[in-house]
């Protein structure tokens, strides 16, 4: 009797067990939906203004279209203090509902604070559990955080969702900027390397873009771009890479998905336009006489899309000539980028963590001068390209 008494007992805790449920449980009509972080430098202040892109659900349940009626998808809101987590707080001011960071997918840093260093501002996310590393990271240019979130986006009702996206896609097909999330950022500025942000830059009256009436146009002005990569050193940005310097660090950094190269065609220029579909980088360093020399090699293939000139395509030398262009091309395009992070100082490519990583040894020796070697180091750049395809036309429509 007394063992059955103690089954019974066991099986009544396990059910019980299963019957708990969160000790930090909210309802959902209590949250304020945090989908983006702004956060600027106030003006002639030493303090940090917040920026809370909120989702406003009853916009967002509606199945077709932007807002309904004259509500906004997502509201602004701020907080100020000399500190990031103590302006998170200030916002319980304003905000009707406890802020929910759990779903905020996009960081914003302003231009004045990346110029002035964000290594301190990142320690909250690094620390906090309500802020997740996995954020996408982007640094306005020529204007604040806080206006960038307000803009209102006629295709994504949630703005901040259609800048991820953004970022995301323009660095698959184009290859001019970075995708960064959180945990990048600390990992590239606690290690040996330097950071490299995504910009984003506002086309038009910024005043304008938080209206509804942006929502109502077919013609989009103003509106959001994202334009360049930001250059950090030591956490501070200190350059903008623009154009074939930014496209470089994707081929020198094994990030390049896909882009398109136009190359010239007798007297026209950039008559050619070849899509590079396939791309692989290896890296080497090799130390000579003290100083470094940066190996890259490059092995790419790609599609010609368009011919603006009268070319023959059934003779393999012209696809050689191609194939050769296509080449100069990279190739120039990764030794600007270099040469730019050299002008900085800027190990943007983790050249010393890749000595580290390959001959530790030499890298003791010259770790404590590292920043000196980098920006006289030597570079040499090796590039194979092929063109794969030709499309369905052999022969120019141009004679």
């Amino acid at each position: 009797m007394k063992v059955k008494w103690t089954v019974r007992s066991i099986h009544l805790l396990a059910v019980l067990i299963l019957l708990t449920g969160c000790w930090n449980s909210r309802e959902l009509q209590e949250l304020a939906i945090v989908s983006a972080v702004g956060i600027d430098l106030v003006p002639d202040s030493d303090e940090y203004r917040v920026t809370f892109q909120v989702i406003n659900p009853a916009t967002i349940s509606t199945i077709m279209g932007g807002a309904s009626g004259n509500v906004t998808p997502v509201t602004i809101y701020t907080g100020t203090d000399h500190t990031i987590f103590g302006a998170l707080r200030r916002a319980s001011q304003k905000v009707p509902r406890q802020l929910f960071f759990a779903h905020s997918q996009l960081l914003v840093i302003g231009e004045s604070l990346a110029k002035s260093g964000i290594s301190e501002m990142l320690d909250v996310f690094d620390r906090s559990h309500e802020l997740r590393l996995n954020t996408t990271v982007l640094v306005t240019r020529g204007t604040d955080a806080q206006s960038v979130l307000s803009f209102l986006d006629p295709l994504e009702k949630v703005s901040a969702t259609g800048l991820v996206e953004m970022t995301r896609i323009t660095s698959e097909v184009w290859a001019e900027n970075v995708e960064v999330q959180v945990f990048d950022l600390i990992e590239s500025i606690t290690g040996i390397g330097e950071s490299i942000i995504s910009g984003v830059r506002v086309i038009g009256d910024p005043e304008e873009g938080g209206k509804n009436k942006n929502l109502e146009q077919t013609k989009l002005m103003p509106y959001l771009s994202i334009s360049g990569i930001a250059l950090f050193k030591d956490g501070k940005l200190k350059k903008w890479m623009n154009g074939p310097e930014a496209r470089g660090i994707n081929w020198v950094r094994d990030k390049m998905d896909g882009t398109i190269i136009n190359i010239d065609c007798m007297d026209k220029k950039e008559a050619i336009a070849v899509e590079i579909i396939l791309s692989k980088t290896k890296v080497s360093i090799e130390l000579r006489h003290g100083l470094p020399i940066f190996h890259v090699h490059i092995k790419e293939e790609g599609n010609l899309t368009e011919i603006n000139c009268s070319l023959d395509l059934s003779s393999r030398e012209e696809i050689e000539k191609l194939d050769k262009e296509v080449s100069k091309v990279t190739r120039d395009e990764v030794t600007k980028a270099i040469k730019a992070a050299q002008k900085q100082k800027s190990d943007i490519f983790d050249f010393g963590g890749n000595l580290k990583r390959t001959n530790p040894k030499a890298w003791k020796e010259v770790e404590k001068e590292w920043d000196s070697l980098f920006a006289d180091g030597k570079v040499d750049v090796q590039v194979e390209a092929h063109i794969r395809r030709t499309g369905m036309r052999l022969k120019p429509h141009l004679k």
